[in-house]
């Protein structure tokens, strides 16, 4: 199913997106960016990108609020619905 969506790099994010108001009805996210120092080039936006820029886009286009936690998650997640935790890409 995966491989009939444009992009296979991000159809599991698609997916994710697309799946979460079933799953949680979050108001308040937290997405937790452990490597802010993992990025690439996304020519679609013209600059340098983190891993957590399209699961960002992804919930602020469903109306939920999201805060991003770089490096350290915070200490006190009470205050949020759903915490996302984006570990980067492995390197040698």
């Amino acid at each position: 199913m995966l491989s009939a969506l444009p992009g296979r790099r991000f159809g599991p994010i698609l997916l994710l997106a697309a799946l979460l108001p079933a799953v949680a009805l979050a108001a308040n996210v937290c997405v937790w960016n452990y490597d802010s120092l993992d990025r690439w080039f996304d020519p679609g936006a013209g600059e340098s990108v983190d891993c957590s820029r399209n699961v960002r886009q992804a919930l602020a286009a469903q109306g939920h609020t999201v805060t991003v936690a770089n490096q350290s998650l915070p200490t006190d997640l009470s205050g949020f619905d759903l915490v996302f935790g984006l570990m980067g890409w492995y390197r040698c």
